[in-house]
């Protein structure tokens, strides 16, 4: 039986190679062992899917005020330098109306923005691993159960969004009104390789920086398991999440470590897109391939590495 991969927007070099790794490693490979399955580790965030699925989430509980706000822990978490004193001033103005009287105010706006600006300038400075980290920190207080339901939702309503960048504005005449991107894709070619590679026995699993129980409910859509997810963690106390991360944070050096942890052994083939992933990369066994999202670093790094690098996918809309 011939393996492949429909051709959609794959660079032919690209398929032919992992059809290749398929029939190397899957169930028609010699060496094939079903008690010693093949692993395969894709990154989430533009890897598989298109946009960010933690950023998703974070501009919902923005927009429908869904945060803990009345947990000092909550607040403390957020540095005062980024505005944090305006951003609470504006939510208590707001915080015990119904969410569909408190949207027709001028607080709301204004809270809305200065919330977004500041955790926009808090990633801008201090870095992407930093900001994923305070992203699931500002889940204290719920249950994991909890947050699975508020990423359904958000996640339904990225994919219903059109894919672009959102003004945002404390008001109609605002002179200086700030974006955010929405709109959440699965890659439809990133679909077919997960699916070709559990029909041919590998254990496909996810490996990401975002929160994990956000990640979970989207992979099932995708036919992965939520306890193939490795994503953030933070501890829980009485059920609900305290602002501790339980180590590894997967994320740079500690997606490797994540994989050593939870999965146990080495993977064969490792897809990602950022210099977050780069660790969990060069960890691999056999084929890393890098999503190019327009990083010249990465792209020469990839290629002096022999890793595949494919452009990102054209999207279904």
């Amino acid at each position: 039986m011939e393996i492949k991969l429909p051709s959609r927007s794959w660079v032919l070099e690209v398929k032919a190679t992992l059809e290749t790794l398929i029939q190397r490693y899957g169930k028609m490979g010699e060496a094939y062992d079903p008690a010693d399955r093949p692993i395969a580790v894709f990154d989430w965030d533009d890897t598989v899917i298109f946009n960010d699925v933690g950023m998703g989430v974070f501009y919902f509980q923005i927009d429908e005020l869904q945060f803990n706000f009345e947990l000092e822990e909550f607040w403390n978490l957020i540095p005062p330098n980024y505005n944090r004193e305006v951003c609470r001033a504006n939510y208590e103005k707001i915080g015990n109306l119904p969410i569909n009287e408190a949207k027709k105010l001028p607080a709301y706006q204004r809270y809305r923005k200065f919330f977004t600006q500041a955790f926009h300038d808090l990633w801008q400075s201090e870095g992407t691993a930093h900001f994923a980290l305070l992203q699931a920190q500002l889940l204290v207080g719920f249950s994991p159960e909890e947050i699975v339901l508020i990423a359904k939702k958000a996640i339904d309503l990225e994919m219903s969004m059109p894919c672009g960048l959102v003004s945002i504005q404390e008001s109609e005449a605002d002179p200086d009104p700030i974006t955010a991107r929405h709109g959440i894709r699965i890659y439809q070619e990133i679909r077919d390789l997960i699916n070709l590679m559990q029909l041919h026995g590998f254990d496909v699993w996810i490996v990401t920086g975002a929160c994990k129980y956000i990640v979970q409910p989207f992979a099932e859509k995708c036919g992965i398991p939520s306890d193939r997810v490795i994503g953030i963690e933070m501890a829980v106390q009485h059920g609900k999440f305290t602002d501790q991360p339980v180590e590894p944070v997967p994320y740079e050096d500690g997606k490797p470590k994540a994989i050593r942890r939870y999965i146990g052994k080495k993977p064969v083939f490792v897809a990602g897109n950022s210099q977050g992933d780069m660790a969990m990369m060069r960890y691999c066994e056999d084929t890393a391939l890098l999503i190019d999202c327009g990083d010249p670093y990465l792209r020469q790094k990839s290629v002096e590495l022999g890793w595949l690098v494919q452009p990102q996918f054209e999207l279904a809309t």
